[in-house]
């Protein structure tokens, strides 16, 4: 990684490039960070955990990297060794509210991306109750990222005891690599046909505009708030077979129903919606650690005759045509273009290695799974917030689908959002109810619905209405489906 004169400036990724593009609007931001904190029963070794730090980022490119500007461009340094160092601090004695803000704070922090990307700290409660939160910039991490690194931290920890050397599989590439690959693919012929194609998709639509309780503030401050729902029950075990029925994925039939709500409140017909997906691809990348994403806007289009299974239809269709075209992100072929301020991803957490249970809604920690000789358990903390008007994370376990809304708290209010959550869990319903339901005849909230049609035109950056296109940046996470 360096060169006679000195470290090698290394490429980043269109999306990379993107997060560097809020770093700088909002540099003390944290709706970028990526969070996985772990509650902790059992013995620890503070000792051995920093020891397994070391070795991970040894391990992981990224995260010994450092990221800054040169000729007016944003590229990446990485450093031969490790840099980052685990954080403990002894809180013993202290009562279980400040110890679980404690890790929150932890995971919050924002980072100064040119002293580095990454933090792992470890808080001790007592002897047998910790907590471990491990942390990363969005720009090196995305949701399978953060439990690679817990992964590797808990294996490296594990064999560091032993007095083994971790059992890892060995990485075949690197993040770089990746990078390069990308720039190639987007400069060659292939790469422009597939930019023509992501603006044929989409030509004549717009980016979704929900309506807005206050109007877009001239700079944007990153700051949000997040509403959960757990589905209802019929919704979530019926949602497999609904699917089925249709012949699309579950993803799908989760995505036309956001895309119904959205047409609902919005009276769009033709609209877009953002849906992050994975740019991992073989098994050279399914170990390294980094942001692996490319950003699909998903066009939608409605008449008073749109039943869910023609929009789910037509969903599954157009998401599948866009991850064809995934290896040219949507940036290249819109530059400084807004395409969507609301955008859906799901997250299979039964997938997820460790297999760590989500924390159920209104709870603040999760059910414990035993792991490298200890218990451990996630811990509820508020991630991605701010990032868009509205980013909408579907986690599927074992147990339910639960709906995360987070939201861009400079243009909507909570009350807002909590009505918009409501409906999301109406129109699922009625959904895998009977997919051949004309989504016109669905009944919301009417007070709801119409306060939110009432809204319309209300919210608009420029004063006017809340259709209006903006050039302002819009970024997210992360992959649909872990591929």
């Amino acid at each position: 990684m360096s060169t006679a004169t000195g470290p090698r400036a290394l490429p980043l990724t269109t999306i990379q490039e993107e997060m560097w593009t809020a770093y700088r609007i909002a540099p003390g931001s944290s709706a970028y960070n990526v969070v996985m904190p772990l509650r902790v029963r059992g013995p620890l070794d503070p000792a051995a955990m920093a020891a397994a730090v070391t070795a991970v980022g040894l391990r992981q490119e990224l995260l010994r990297s450092v990221f800054t500007e040169r000729d007016g461009r944003p590229v990446r340094y990485a450093s031969a060794s490790p840099f980052v160092r685990l954080e403990f601090t002894d809180l013993s004695g202290t009562d279980e509210a400040a110890f679980l803000e404690a890790a929150r704070e932890a995971g919050a922090r924002p980072f100064r991306l040119e002293d580095g990307p990454f933090r792992v700290v470890l808080l001790r409660r007592a002897e047998d109750d910790w907590a471990l939160v491990t942390s990363a910039h969005h720009i090196v991490s995305d949701f399978t990222s953060r439990w690679l690194l817990v992964r590797d931290l808990l294996d490296a920890y594990t064999a560091r005891l032993a007095g083994t050397a971790p059992a890892w599989r060995p990485l075949r590439g690197s993040y770089g690599e990746h990078a390069e690959a990308e720039g190639e693919f987007v400069a060659s012929e292939r790469g422009r046909l597939a930019a023509e194609e992501w603006r044929a998709a989409v030509a004549g639509s717009a980016p979704a505009e929900l309506p807005l309780d206050r109007p877009r503030p001239a700079v944007r401050s990153l700051r949000g708030d997040t509403v959960v729902r757990e589905l209802p029950g019929r919704a979530a075990e019926g949602l497999a077979g609904a699917a089925h029925a249709v012949g699309v994925t579950p993803f799908a039939y989760l995505l036309a129903a956001f895309q119904a709500l959205t047409h609902r409140w919005t009276g769009q017909d033709d609209f877009l919606l953002g849906v992050p997906a994975s740019s991992r691809s073989g098994r050279g990348t399914r170990d390294l650690i980094g942001c692996f994403l490319n950003t699909i806007p998903v066009r939608a289009e409605f008449t008073p005759a749109t039943t869910f299974r023609a929009a789910a239809e037509r969903a599954g269709e157009r998401v599948m045509r866009g991850m064809l075209g995934v290896r040219c992100p949507a940036g290249v072929a819109f530059p400084g273009a807004t395409l969507f301020r609301a955008a859906l991803f799901l997250v299979q957490m039964d997938r997820m290695e460790p297999p760590v249970p989500n924390v159920p809604p209104g709870s603040a920690v999760g059910p414990f799974v035993a792991y490298g000789g200890v218990e451990i358990a996630l811990v509820d903390v508020p991630q991605q917030e701010g990032q868009l008007d509205v980013l909408l994370r579907i986690e599927q376990t074992p147990g339910g689908v639960t709906a995360v809304f987070s939201y861009d708290t400079d243009v909507l209010d909570r009350a807002s959002v909590e009505r918009l959550a409501d409906g999301y869990a109406v129109l699922l319903a009625a959904a895998v109810d009977d997919p051949d339901t004309r989504i016109a005849d669905v009944s919301l909230s009417d007070a709801a619905e119409l306060e939110a049609l009432l809204a319309l035109g209300a919210g608009g950056a420029d004063g006017q209405d809340g259709f209006g296109g903006h050039d302002d940046f819009d970024s997210f996470e992360t992959a649909w489906s872990h591929g």
